[in-house]
């Protein structure tokens, strides 16, 4: 916690982000999340040139699309925290939350907060991916928020174990765009819109099951390590995307946030052999204060 003094605390500005913050603000952001991991036992992994590109490409995304949600904290004309919040439709959703270690415990990240919500005024849902810290869970939770604990599964999948016959095939940006946004609409209310065009620009592949019934569809995004957002109009569509991703990742993989209610995605981590750990966390109100399943969210858009 910080022994910023109250008057310099006072000096602190919240305000629109602009192009040219964007460079410090990834910094702050990764600084300050790389720290809660230290302290609260989540890897954010290594950071490269690549890692930092991909980083500051998700902030200019999230900037264009919701210019009043892209909020920096600036003190002396350093950007010292971030807030990056989106809406789609009626769906409000928190991407980014973070403020420079030294100074938090100054209010800081609240104002930032407050800021990222009055962008969501109106919206009749809200969602946030929330890391274990416990200063930003008690912010969410005073915020009107429920909190809803989760699970991170990282490890090498026993692809031994992994079924035959799952019914899964590669998807197409072209062909599959309206089956994925009509499955993540089916589960949180709202669609992704561009975020879509951002998940494809960055070489995220979808796998798709599209059986004979309306229910026995579902989808996935993924990356080389990362099992992305999934949507599945059944469970079992559900349990057949998600082993098909743990085949095709490449080594280590990660999936997140399986809260109380994706128990078919827990019992498919744990016959993976993939190791468990409580690292994270999902918050949600109005609308969606039961969360979304089988639906695993995406980190940066929900």
């Amino acid at each position: 916690m910080t022994d910023l003094p109250s008057d310099r605390a006072r000096a602190v500005v919240v305000r629109p982000m602009q192009t040219d913050d964007v460079p410090a603000a990834e910094v702050v952001a990764w600084d300050a999340l790389e720290g809660a991991g230290r302290r609260y036992g989540f890897d954010m992994g290594e950071r490269d040139e690549a890692r930092a590109a991909f980083s500051q490409a998700r902030v200019h995304h999230l900037r264009s699309t919701d210019p009043d949600g892209a909020l920096v904290a600036d003190l002396d004309g350093e950007v010292v925290g971030l807030a990056l919040a989106i809406t789609r439709g009626s769906l409000w959703f928190l991407s980014l939350l973070t403020v420079r270690e030294d100074l938090q415990g100054a209010g800081i990240g609240r104002r930032l907060l407050d800021g990222a919500l009055a962008h969501g005024a109106g919206c009749r849902s809200g969602m946030i991916c929330a890391s274990p810290d416990p200063k930003a869970l008690r912010r969410y939770g005073r915020a009107g928020f429920t909190l809803h604990a989760g699970f991170e599964a990282l490890g090498d999948p026993q692809r031994g174990r992994i079924p035959n016959g799952l019914g899964v095939r590669d998807g197409d940006w072209d062909r599959d765009r309206d089956l994925v946004e009509e499955l993540i609409t089916l589960r949180r209310g709202e669609p992704y819109g561009p975020d879509l065009d951002w998940c494809q620009k960055h070489g995220m592949r979808i796998l798709v099951r599209d059986g004979s019934g309306t229910d026995d569809r579902a989808v996935v995004l993924l990356s080389s390590d990362h099992v992305g957002t999934l949507a599945g109009a059944s469970e079992d569509a559900a349990v057949r995307v998600l082993w098909a991703a743990l085949g095709e990742a490449e080594g280590r993989v990660r999936v997140g946030y399986l809260h109380s209610l994706q128990q078919w995605a827990i019992a498919v981590a744990l016959e993976a052999g993939l190791p468990l750990t409580i690292s994270d966390a999902l918050a949600t109100r109005g609308d969606l204060l039961v969360p979304p399943a089988p639906y695993l969210p995406s980190g940066i858009f929900g």
